[in-house]
């Protein structure tokens, strides 16, 4: 008997071990359980909190972008006696962008940035108006070097920007509809831009939450003959809420644009039929002005 109530013994212990494996891994199932849920929970928690903080801060964010424009005007403030490495700096390469950044370089006349809107708040919010803030204007310094970089293409884009413009000339800079620049008129020797009424003569709605709207708008300013910076805020409804709202713009939150000047001391120009092995892409020339005086014709507000 005791032998077979040992062998029982031996023979129930497979079963024990298998019942404890399945009591700890029910027991481990269930802590697992318990801990998804409550990190499921902690990250709802954490989704009120932040939509809370949302709600309670600007109704908008902004981003500056690359605008739809080619710039072919810059100037550097002192005359250039040495090209150095902007001789054989290729436009668009960070080489170029070393050069004109060591130089102080600042685009003549007119100038673009992108900046595109998006509700942070749910609901819809309403773009209502622009405008330029902390406006600073002096006559321009910048009649050291005058620089022509090379032509390029215009990739064109599939859903085109609301394009605006400020002529920073007013005594108060309104928002204008941008017609954009006139092809080449000769007879007019220069280079025409035109705009039309507001901009802003109806609001812009923009639906908030998980899948928010966006917006881009492509902001041209026109300094005449004067250095200009400035900063450019939104006016936003959202709610009952309304108030005004800085964006971020291409420099950070100011932008820099030189006035024309008359004559400048030195003008570098692209070398004409440079290819990209050429070891002189830019030719540094003596007094003069390359660029032709640009014309803003306005028309009603």
């Amino acid at each position: 008997m005791a032998v077979i109530g040992g062998l029982s013994a031996l023979v129930g212990v497979p079963g024990v071990i298998l019942g404890l494996w399945y009591q700890d891994r029910s027991t481990t199932s269930g802590e697992d359980s318990v801990k998804i849920a409550r990190e499921a929970e902690d990250r709802e928690k954490g989704e009120v909190e932040e939509d809370k903080k949302k709600e309670a801060g600007p109704p908008i964010a902004s981003v500056a972008g690359a605008p739809a424009f080619y710039g072919s005007r810059f100037a550097f403030p002192g005359r250039t006696t040495d090209l150095a490495e902007g001789k054989s700096a290729l436009y668009g390469t960070e080489a170029y962008s070393k050069w004109f950044t060591k130089n102080r370089v600042a685009p003549v006349g007119v100038a673009a940035t992108r900046v595109t809107l998006s509700p942070l708040h749910e609901g819809t919010v309403v773009v209502q108006n622009m405008r330029i803030s902390g406006l600073k204007c002096q006559p321009t310094r910048y009649a050291g070097t005058a620089v022509v970089p090379p032509p390029i293409g215009d990739g064109g884009e599939e859903i085109p920007p609301t394009e605006i413009a400020f002529d920073l000339t007013e005594p108060v800079p309104r928002p204008r509809q941008s017609e954009g620049r006139v092809d080449s008129d000769p007879a007019a020797k220069a280079e025409v831009w035109r705009t039309k009424g507001n901009a802003f003569s109806k609001g812009i709605y923009l639906d908030g939450g998980k899948q928010a709207d966006a917006r881009s708008f492509d902001l041209y300013f026109f300094t005449g003959n004067n250095d200009c910076e400035f900063g450019v805020e939104v006016n936003i409804t959202s709610g009952t809420n309304d108030g005004w709202y800085p964006v971020k713009l291409g420099g950070g939150a100011k932008m820099r644009v030189a006035g024309q000047a008359r004559r400048y001391e030195s003008v570098v120009m692209p070398k004409k039929d440079a290819d990209v092995t050429d070891p002189v892409q830019n030719e540094l020339h003596g007094p003069g002005n390359p660029f032709q005086p640009l014309k803003l014709e306005k028309g009603p507000f």
